[in-house]
């Protein structure tokens, strides 16, 4: 009975010992497992560190897309010709030809006023309204990303059409329903100004009354900065301009941009981020142009805006002042 015991006794402590060693094993296992992915994760990220830059810097399409972002197409399934399925009364939809086979997509709405009228009425009630009906008139020039459709944007058209206004606006070139090409400064710039003088050849060529507003949002008031400056220098402004946080210049706010944190203090920052745009005709420089605009402007601008700084809307109020 006593060896039995002790034979017992033995063979429990190399169990124990066998189940020491497994655990051991385990945990050794289990931490080299640890260490490796965490050097896998050090060096993805370093690489994605130095990467980015790079790939901005010399690939003009990521520059465009990232400023534009005219394949975010939000809201889908909008029927661009009907603009009454989305919830918006008065209004028609049309298309302008800045260039030869190169369309943009247009709603006009009409003021509260006058959208009982319109009932059953051709498509040249709209035209006549706009010439006739007294009503001041705001071109609307969008952001960044989605389209004319955008949820935001449709509820400004709605408040601006319940205080009267006519109300243009339409999508740039390479957004929505409008010619697919890639968008740049230029082709923007471009499809503003010609809104702008198919407005003004309705109104035709004899004083009216009646003002014509730009406005511009986000993205948008680099572009109407730039068309109102144009405007201006060749003398037919509009009224007045109106720019809903805009900054200074698309390198700025690249450069304030919250995405742009973990890279803002790199050396050479401006040289890898700031400098290519406007070499590739993506500066949208409004604290430049704005120099050149001499009609009342208006700014507006939330302080705790979190995509476009309320810091860089102060420099273009200064700017425009000096």
């Amino acid at each position: 009975m006593l060896m039995l015991l002790g034979i017992n006794h033995a063979d429990g402590r190399r169990s124990r010992n066998m189940y020491r060693s497994l655990r051991y094993y385990k945990r050794q296992r289990w931490l080299r497992q640890i260490y490796f992915g965490f050097k896998v994760a050090v060096a993805a990220t370093l690489l994605l560190y130095l990467l980015v830059p790079v790939l901005f810097r010399f690939s003009p399409f990521i520059q465009r897309h990232l400023v534009f972002l005219p394949f975010v197409r939000w809201p889908y399934g909008v029927n661009f010709s009907d603009p009454e399925s989305e919830g918006l009364e008065g209004g028609r939809n049309f298309y302008l030809e800045p260039e030869a086979d190169s369309t943009i997509g247009v709603w006009h709405f009409l003021p509260k006023s006058e959208i009982e009228k319109s009932r059953n009425q051709p498509e040249d009630f709209w035209d006549e309204s706009l010439r006739n009906s007294g009503k001041h008139i705001i071109i609307y020039m969008h952001g960044n990303s989605g389209s004319r459709a955008g949820e935001h944007r449709k509820e400004l058209y709605k408040i601006l059409q319940n205080e009267d206004f006519h109300l243009v606006t339409f999508d740039y070139r390479g957004y929505a329903d409008s010619k697919q090409i890639p968008p740049s400064e230029t082709t923007t710039v471009q499809d503003g100004l010609f809104v702008y003088k198919w407005v003004r050849s309705i109104l035709g060529p004899e004083p009216t009354g009646i003002h014509v507003f730009v406005w511009g949002h986000s993205l948008g008031t680099g572009v109407s900065s730039h068309v109102v400056s144009k405007l201006c220098v060749e003398g037919d402004p509009p009224s007045a301009i109106i720019l809903e946080s805009p900054f200074t210049s698309i390198g700025e706010e690249v450069k304030n941009h919250m995405l742009s944190a973990l890279w803002r203090h790199m050396p050479f920052f401006d040289s890898l981020f700031v400098h290519p745009l406007k070499a590739n005709d993506l500066g949208f420089e409004t604290d430049k142009r704005i120099s050149t605009i001499d009609i009342p402007i208006l700014i507006l601008h939330a302080v705790d805006d979190p995509v476009v700084p309320f810091f860089l809307g102060e420099k273009v109020r200064f700017n425009s002042i000096s």
